[in-house]
């Protein structure tokens, strides 16, 4: 009986945690990158490492999901973590909402609300993920983001430059019929991929040119136990974390911020991701 008792607490523990602890527990992770992808450096507990006035900091936010029971307001830490960090850039990839046809339609105007407060010199870009397809919601997420003051990138790249960079941003909807896997190289200092499904980095055929390829969709496996956790097709091989082809292409893959079939995390954190890009010239 004892034991029953036991296990029926650590049960309910168990999901207090994953359902009303973990899911609010917004991480921030940092990295240094030069353009030789061999010396990145987390650098996410050495706070005066990202102080640097040179560098370029992008961040990025994925897999967002909100819903009836995921709201807006869940943005509050991310637009703090943006304002305590000030990126020159921020990028979105992809599954902004769950599920269109669920989709509680009084809480847009406050969605978009809260994007607008998202605020970086170099501008917002985002691309849709396989979520925000669901039910032709791809033309509701589109227009949250244009009056969000989001570039959508729909399989199309853009060149932007300031004083300390120049940079080329291509981004890519599977879900798109205007889909195309190549893209010219530019003469920007950094070529950036946005990618929600990090498995199709194997169908882009130059993907040497890209200095960093940013994506999401996994979520890490949402639930993660010792002996298990689901992978999602689209992202079966390349699931979180860093991963290096060559020399000079860095895959990142996020594990998002929101939850998709059920409201709960389990030993994977929200996160946003902040890169902090090296110029050339300093690292040399």
């Amino acid at each position: 009986m004892l034991v029953l008792i036991i296990l029926a607490f650590l049960t309910i523990g168990v999901l207090f945690y994953s359902f009303i602890i973990e899911p609010h527990r917004l991480k921030q992770r940092h990295y240094q990158i030069k353009k030789d992808k061999q010396t990145v450096l987390d650098i996410s507990k050495a706070y005066d490492m990202y102080q640097e006035e040179e560098t370029i900091v992008i961040a990025h936010i994925s897999d967002l999901h909100f819903s009836h029971w995921f709201k807006p307001r869940r943005m509050n830490r991310i637009i703090r973590s943006t304002i305590e960090n000030n990126p020159d850039l921020i990028v979105i990839t992809g599954d902004l909402i769950d599920n269109y046809q669920k989709w509680p339609h009084r809480s847009t105007n406050r969605l978009v609300e809260k994007l607008k407060k998202l605020q970086a010199p170099m501008g917002k870009v985002a691309i849709l993920g396989n979520h925000d397809h669901l039910n032709d919601g791809h033309y509701f997420v589109s227009e949250v983001y244009r009056n969000a003051d989001f570039t959508l990138l729909d399989n199309e790249s853009i060149f932007g430059s300031d004083e300390k960079t120049s940079m080329s941003i291509t981004g890519i909807d599977i879900e798109s019929p205007k889909v195309s896997f190549s893209y010219e190289s530019t003469l920007a200092e950094w070529q950036i991929l946005l990618l929600h499904e990090p498995d199709y980095v194997a169908r882009i055929t130059n993907i040497q040119s890209y200095d960093l390829i940013l994506s999401g969709h996994s979520h890490g496996g949402q639930i993660r136990l010792p002996f298990y956790y689901a992978k999602t097709k689209g992202a079966l091989k390349y699931t979180e974390g860093l991963y290096l082809f060559g020399k000079e292409t860095l895959l990142s893959v996020s594990s998002g911020v929101g939850m998709t079939k059920i409201p709960a995390r389990l030993g994977v954190s929200p996160e946003i991701i902040y890169y902090h890009l090296i110029p050339q010239k300093k690292a040399s």
